[in-house]
């Protein structure tokens, strides 16, 4: 049986538990209302006015003017991920980070510490509250697949338990929105067909519903059907991005840029011991147009390599010649690096012990402590921390 558990409007809620004064009101963190960046959280009561994640920040003080904004601190969202980890460690060994704010923990057998599920989950509930002072939503059931859809309909600071016994009646009556994977393509595919709920999808034919879906229908029904995802599996992709406080269209600028988050993305996966398959470059324009263009490559982990796939689609890209305003990075399709060296690979055998090495002495000594000669330029426009450049509007999802 599976325990997810998701911190609520993470951001904000670290903001509001550091700053008390700002609990019951519509707080925004993302960027400030006369500056360009995005809604990176925002809180239920700024929700009402229709303001959510990704939300250009200009729009969200249209919606309402009377928000608080706050840039964000990503070294105190840092902190208290770190304490939700150990928490959750704490009730069993089995716990799989999925993302800064979320986790999936295996609790099978834990009922003679902890007594049954629901009298953990609530002891769980009640520790992150008194040691974070944040919000929690957690969702039970036999599958991860399950406890998260429970998870996200439990919030805001919920808990609800599905026992496999209740798992149709529990998922019939839902919006397919609920399913995993179901994105806005989707639902305007389903929407036409007058396909709302999960109950109305699972009566469809299945040549209907593939036909609309694809081969995705195939997983979803696999996920339905007591599937679930693979432990290997957890961490989908690794990206970082950032919209720019300028427009700019200085390949320079641009490709010293796309570099440095590149390697922050691969230090990420050396961290994690993963090898990526697929590199995304994803550019949004002046005129707010957003084009994304991926590639296969063979496993690996190294800045140098991966830029060099990268750069050839960044070039394909900027054939456009109009003014960018955000640039992003994607790796995903992961192996594991047994890390064990081939004699056939001399050239990224080497790489991977350099970059190793670098990566330790940025732990010790700050991350641009030792850069490319080609970012240089990012010096003249970004303030320089020990944690690297501080950007405008920094992605750390994962």
């Amino acid at each position: 049986m599976y325990l997810c558990a998701d911190l609520d409007a993470f951001f904000v809620s670290v903001e509001q538990a550091l700053n008390p004064s700002l609990k019951g009101k519509p707080v925004i963190v993302g960027g400030l209302p006369h500056q360009r960046g995005v809604v990176a959280s925002a809180s239920y009561e700024a929700r009402k006015f229709g303001i959510h994640s990704g939300m250009p920040t200009a729009q969200a003080y249209r919606l309402c003017p009377k928000a608080i904004f706050l840039r964000g601190n990503f070294r105190s969202y840092a902190w208290y991920s770190d304490r939700f980890y150990e928490i959750l460690g704490s009730y069993s060994p089995d716990v799989d980070m999925v993302s800064i704010d979320e986790a999936y923990i295996n609790i099978h057998g834990t009922q003679r510490l902890f007594g049954p599920p629901l009298a953990l989950a609530q002891k769980l509930k009640t520790e992150i509250k008194t040691n974070l002072n944040i919000p929690v939503s957690i969702g039970i059931a036999r599958t991860k697949i399950f406890s998260k859809i429970a998870c996200d309909q439990s919030k805001p600071d919920g808990l609800l338990l599905v026992s496999q016994a209740n798992e149709m009646s529990f998922l019939s009556p839902l919006n397919v929105r609920a399913l995993p994977g179901i994105g806005p393509k989707h639902m305007e595919i389903l929407k036409n067909l007058n396909i709302n709920t999960v109950e109305e999808l699972l009566a469809t034919p299945d040549w209907v519903a593939e036909t609309a879906l694809g081969n995705y229908y195939k997983v979803i029904k696999f996920f339905i059907h007591g599937g679930d995802y693979q432990i290997t599996d957890s961490i989908k992709s690794v990206s970082r991005e950032t919209t720019l406080a300028e427009d700019t269209i200085s390949k320079e600028l641009i490709y010293a840029l796309f570099l440095y988050l590149t390697e922050r993305a691969c230090n990420t996966l050396r961290e994690q011991q993963l090898l990526a398959k697929t590199v995304t470059v994803k550019i949004r324009f002046s005129d707010f147009k957003t084009v994304s263009k991926r590639t296969k490559m063979d496993p690996n982990n190294a800045q140098q390599i991966i830029f060099e796939h990268g750069a050839k689609i960044l070039e394909t890209l900027l054939k456009e010649k109009k003014r960018v305003r955000l640039i992003g990075v994607a790796l995903s399709r992961f192996d594991y690096d047994g890390l064990q060296p081939s004699i056939f690979k001399v050239k990224e055998e080497r790489l991977n012990r350099l970059n190793y090495a670098l990566d330790k002495a940025r732990v010790k000594f700050g991350f641009n402590c030792l850069f490319p000669a080609n970012t240089t330029i990012l010096k003249r426009h970004f303030k320089d921390t020990e944690h690297g450049y501080s950007l405008h509007t920094p992605s750390l999802s994962q």
